[in-house]
């Protein structure tokens, strides 16, 4: 009766620690999976952030070129065409410039 008992107790022992290992493995998992979860949060709100710049940019470019619209409009209407050739030349400039700054910092 004793080694049935003895028997009986370490085979309890025995699956309370096939359950504890489990528990364990399934929280490992867990925490891996939210880790993952947090790494993809993290790298959705970096790619927000860069959109909303994006839609910032776009917004100001987007005026610049209606005020250079409007600009070239009244030159030409008023017959001005050296000026609007002119403020063509300065911008055609102007986007050289940026366009060599860029290839300098993507080097």
């Amino acid at each position: 009766m004793l080694i049935f008992a003895i028997f009986l107790t370490l085979s309890q022992l025995l699956i309370v620690y096939l359950i504890f290992r489990k528990e364990l493995h399934d929280n490992i998992q867990k925490e891996e999976a939210n880790d993952l979860l947090l790494l993809r949060l993290n790298s959705l709100k970096h790619e927000a952030e860069l959109i909303q710049q994006d839609i910032k940019t776009t917004r100001i470019l987007r005026h610049d070129l209606r005020h250079h619209y409007r600009m070239l409009y009244a030159l030409l209407k008023d017959n001005n065409t050296k000026a609007a050739l002119d403020h063509i030349t300065k911008q055609e400039e102007t986007i050289a410039g940026i366009r060599s700054e860029s290839m300098k910092k993507g080097q």
